[in-house]
Formats: C-alpha cells, sequence, structure tokens
C-alpha cells in the first residue's frame, strides 16, 4: 500500500485582482510591467524637493527606484505629515512592505505623521 501524498492546491473562490502594478500573465501569478519592457507608472510626488529628493533615496534600498520600480504611486509632503501610496496590495505582500517603507521614514520624521497606503 503506497502513502505517497498527492499535493491539492486550494484556490480562492474569487480571483485575485492584483496588486495594480502588474499585468496577468500567462503562467499562475501577476506579471510587473517593467519584465515586460512596459513603462512604469510615474509616482505623483508633491512637496518641497529637496525633501522628496531625501525621502526617496532613503526608500530606494526598499522599494527599488521609484521611476523604475512601479512600487510608488504617490509621495505627498507637506508640513508636519507624509503619505506615501505603494502600487501593492498588503495580501501581496505589500503589508511587510509597508510597514518597512514607514520604519524608514519614521526613522526620519520622528516628529511627523506618516501614511503608508497600500493598493486597494
Amino acid at each position: 500500500m503506497g502513502s505517497a501524498m498527492q499535493t491539492i492546491p486550494i484556490h480562492s473562490a474569487e480571483p485575485a485582482a492584483g496588486c495594480g502594478g502588474c499585468l496577468s500573465g500567462a503562467g499562475n501569478g501577476p506579471v510587473c510591467r517593467s519584465m515586460l519592457g512596459e513603462a512604469c507608472a510615474a509616482p505623483e510626488l508633491t512637496g518641497p524637493a529637496d525633501a522628496l529628493a531625501r525621502l526617496l533615496q532613503a526608500l530606494t534600498p526598499l522599494l527599488g527606484a521609484p521611476e523604475t520600480s512601479g512600487l510608488v504611486r504617490a509621495l505627498h509632503v507637506q508640513d508636519g505629515e507624509v503619505e506615501l501610496r505603494l502600487a501593492v496590495r498588503a495580501d501581496c505582500g505589500g503589508a511587510a512592505l509597508a510597514d518597512s517603507a514607514f520604519q524608514a521614514l519614521r526613522g526620519l520624521l520622528p516628529d511627523t505623521d506618516i501614511y503608508v497606503l497600500p493598493a486597494r
């Protein structure tokens, strides 16, 4: 009598919508636009240029270059508040990425309200 176990994949009844920064691939998962040679959408940046440059430089090791990675949808900097919008959903690994980005921003801006929002 054989004891080989068969793996049965469990799929959600509702298909995933993707993170917004990716396209549907021919395989099982999403495919990043940059892997297909398509340009990622440029992030929306508002605020003082020097502050934006400093924050984007600090986020690059975590998120890649915002012009090419496609992970940053928007970065808004104003007095006492920073909002970072990511192109990944929280259930797509985005929660850990958002937390890492939050910690990096908090280290640079300890007295600032910081909001890091994954895609919906």
